[in-house]
């Protein structure tokens, strides 16, 4: 139904007036607890299973591969007649008797390459054998390509299971990776680093202990040459960044990630795309956590290149997302540094553009968490024309699109001006907001009893001449017939903004009709002289 020039006139007039009873359903001194922060159990952009193997690698190489690979590298091995393979118990036999350079070269050669396996690789009979601390004795000879053998097997069992890893640190294979991982030569470098980062991937308390082992220094110290590396020793070095970074319980000292902020700022700049990727994810990390780190992104300069990422593939769009819209989840400073690096208006062509459902999620995300800021940045999404948008995906997106923009149409309800709320009418929300009431989901149902409440106090209010309009739309969504199912809710809080909707302002006709029945009975009764 059209809204009435008149209506508008009176908006104007009042918008500065604070009405009590609106006044009792919003809470404007608390719009940062209506900003939402990812937990431990979130859904990534990445599946589980994705992120699961970008914490720990591998190190593969087929058979028929394998003595092409040797032959090119920077450690090279001589030209043998026959690849020499020894069982675990005959290197275990040989290592123990004194052995000679070759020998000892051939057997962890031989452990290397089973341990290689793409399937089922023997970890654990290798930890049982005792041949595990053999590898980390290993790792303080002189001989170079022993070291690069050494490092490979080592790389391979801390890729494995939670216990493996464990074993492997307990057996002192830590700080001699990370001393390696700045060895002067580039493979054994990026081996040892490899594996040093396969240990911080496993667990907050791992990553501490590497860092305890100097681990940061090393990664800022290959910082130092970083364009001399090749590009598979660069990803490696960007990866060891965001292990670095990923968990939360705990997050990293604040000190070591200030560090690592530095180098984040560089690692986003590489010519390399995986580079970009990895450091990008390594800066998501960084910020999904409290103020006072996410402020470490602010600081170093790193987000003016993430924002970039948006005109890139959904590689890198979808770390640069969520990195900003980590940092919209801080204080109204933060946010408001996400609206100054111009996210707002990349939001509609990449969502134009986009076949991801999971980038549509995320954008809401962000805008919901901006929307929880303050009215000058709600107003900010606005004038991105950003609230139709949001609007559309509840009326027709994906559920968890949906699930999403039903928060941000609830942030506006709570924090927002009554223009502002009532731009939520101009746009067509109403009927999105009754087809919400049709969810089970007691959150959405909960956002989108809020937010329409505060719609009809908000016109009740500032906008009287469209009261009338607005209920009928509300009925003719079928809005009226979800509320009166609503107040038969289990849930005592649905139950409960239902019968209040209901009691405020859709039970006036009824009144009028006990009125009018009282009436005609009044002019029907007889009168006795």
């Amino acid at each position: 139904m059209p809204l009435t020039t008149s209506a508008a006139n009176v908006a104007a007039d009042n918008e500065e007036q604070l009405d009590s009873r609106l006044q009792q359903y919003k809470n404007l001194n608390k719009h940062d607890e209506l900003r939402r922060r990812r937990t431990e159990c979130s859904v990534e952009i990445r599946k589980q299973k994705g992120a699961d193997m970008m914490m720990k690698r591998r190190n593969i190489v087929e058979a028929e591969e394998d003595s092409a690979s040797e032959s090119e590298s920077d450690v090279e091995h001589k030209p043998a007649s026959a690849p020499v393979r020894y069982t675990n118990d005959e290197i275990k036999k040989i290592l123990s008797n004194n052995p000679t350079d070759e020998q000892m070269l051939k057997c962890f050669e031989s452990l290397r390459k089973s341990l290689s396996k793409n399937k089922n690789p023997p970890i654990d009979e290798v930890i049982r054998t005792g041949l595990l601390h053999a590898l980390v004795q290993a790792l303080n000879l002189d001989n170079v390509k022993v070291l690069y053998e050494a490092a490979w097997a080592l790389t391979n069992i801390v890729s494995g299971t939670t216990e493996q890893t464990i074993a492997a640190v307990e057996a002192g294979a830590t700080a001699p990776l990370v001393k390696l991982s700045v060895h002067e030569n580039p493979q054994l470098s990026e081996q040892a680093l490899w594996a040093v980062a396969n240990i911080a991937g496993d667990s907050a308390q791992l990553r501490d202990y590497v860092i305890q082992c100097h681990g940061i220094e090393a990664l800022m110290h290959l910082m130092t040459s970083l364009d001399s590396l090749n590009v598979t020793h660069a990803r490696t070095v960007a990866w060891a960044f965001s292990n670095m970074c990923r968990h939360k319980n705990p997050h990293a000292p604040i000190n070591v990630l200030r560090v690592l902020s530095h180098g984040l700022t560089k690692l986003v700049q590489h010519s390399d795309p995986q580079v970009r990727q990895d450091a990008c994810w390594a800066v998501s990390y960084l910020t999904d956590g409290p103020d006072e780190q996410i402020e470490l992104s602010r600081e170093c300069g790193v987000l003016q290149h993430i924002i970039k990422f948006f005109d890139a593939t959904e590689t890198l769009v979808a770390p640069a997302l969520r990195t900003l819209g980590n940092v919209a989840t801080g204080s109204d400073v933060l946010t408001q540094t996400v609206i100054d690096l111009g996210t707002l208006e990349h939001i509609i062509p990449l969502l134009t553009r986009t076949k991801s459902t999971s980038i549509v999620k995320e954008c809401c995300w962000l805008i919901s968490n901006i929307i929880a800021g303050t009215q000058q940045q709600i107003q900010a999404v606005l004038d991105a024309h950003l609230l139709p948008v949001i609007v559309n995906i509840l009326k027709s997106g994906d559920y968890k699109c949906q699930f999403e923009a039903s928060w941000a149409l609830s942030n506006l309800a709570q924090g927002g001006t009554s223009k502002q709320i009532f731009e939520m009418v101009r746009e067509g929300a109403i009927p999105a907001i009754c087809e919400a009431l049709n969810q089970t989901n007691t959150d959405m149902l909960n956002n989108a009893l809020e937010t329409l409440y505060s719609i009809l106090v908000t016109v009740s209010n500032s906008y009287p001449a469209d009261v009338d309009s607005v209920n009928a739309q509300v009925e003719e969504c079928g809005g009226l017939d979800q509320l009166e199912r609503l107040q038969e809710s289990q849930s005592e809080q649905i139950y409960s903004h239902a019968y209040r909707i209901i009691s405020e302002f859709f039970n006036v006709d009824d009144d009028a009709e006990v009125g009018n029945e009282i009436d005609e009975n009044s002019q029907n009764t007889p009168y006795a002289f």
